[in-house]
């Protein structure tokens, strides 16, 4: 029961965690039938209750008032009534799920993909898409107005040679290498920190040594202030020429 629970969820969130330990290939071509045959006898039971209150109310409305009654009267009823379920909801749901259940249990079967039930899926990347904003907002009022990076010499004992604080997050990726007053720095680590009356992001960089292969894309970084230590209070008052401007990335060269 808890594959065949797991198996409606997306495909991203069975990746990790606990759902992880349940996902099955298996389940999930289960799951596609189940979904199928469920929306099939959903819209079968929907499609004779939807009829049989058509023909009592408006059917009956419309036979009633007429003078003259013929069979083509009666069928005509009938089939307006069955015929305009399929512009209702609930039938383009349980068609949709017809559909959908098939694909996934042939998807599952033939690649080994474990999709997820739209009906579920649709509503939880909504959910995270809200959440994610919701985090966005928080993080930009935790750090503030846009201001200058401030770059600063590593604290003695550290680790750190180089850091840079930066009000909004950098575009830099693991192990990031930049070039600094012609010196070449690594990206160690990084982390939200208090800095001020704002928050900001700290990159701690470590120096290359000398004959070190440079590896993927080069950032070219050049401020224009003298560095101050990374344990000294950030200054009160910064012009907005004082800023730190990184230039276009280039490839890096081999040392």
């Amino acid at each position: 029961m808890a594959a065949l629970a797991v198996s409606v969820l997306p495909e991203r969130a069975k990746r990790d965690g606990w759902p992880r330990a349940h996902a099955s290939v298996a389940a999930h071509v289960v799951s596609g039938w189940v979904e199928m045959s469920a929306s099939a006898a959903t819209f079968v039971l929907g499609f004779l209750r939807y009829g049989e209150r058509f023909t009592q109310t408006a059917g009956w409305t419309y036979v009633s008032h007429r003078p003259t009654l013929t069979y083509g009267d009666f069928v005509g009823v009938g089939l307006i009534g069955y015929l305009s379920y399929l512009l209702t909801p609930l039938a383009w749901v349980t068609v949709w799920c017809f559909g959908e259940g098939i694909l996934r249990a042939l998807d599952a079967a033939s690649s080994s993909r474990m999709l997820g039930m739209a009906l579920v899926v649709v509503p939880w990347r909504l959910a995270e898409a809200v959440r994610r904003e919701a985090g966005r907002r928080t993080l930009l009022a935790r750090l503030g107005p846009e201001r200058p990076d401030e770059v600063a010499e590593g604290e003695s004992g550290s680790g750190s040679d180089l850091v840079v604080f930066a009000g909004r997050e950098k575009p830099w990726i693991a192990n990031q290498v930049i070039e600094y007053r012609e010196e070449f720095f690594r990206l160690a680590r990084r982390r939200l920190v208090k800095r001020g009356e704002h928050s900001a992001f700290r990159y701690d960089f470590r120096r290359l040594d000398h004959g070190e292969v440079i590896r993927g894309v080069l950032v070219r970084y050049g401020p224009e202030k003298v560095p101050v230590r990374a344990g000294d209070p950030p200054p009160t008052v910064a012009s907005e020429g004082a800023g730190v401007k990184p230039h276009a990335p280039v490839r890096a060269p081999k040392v």
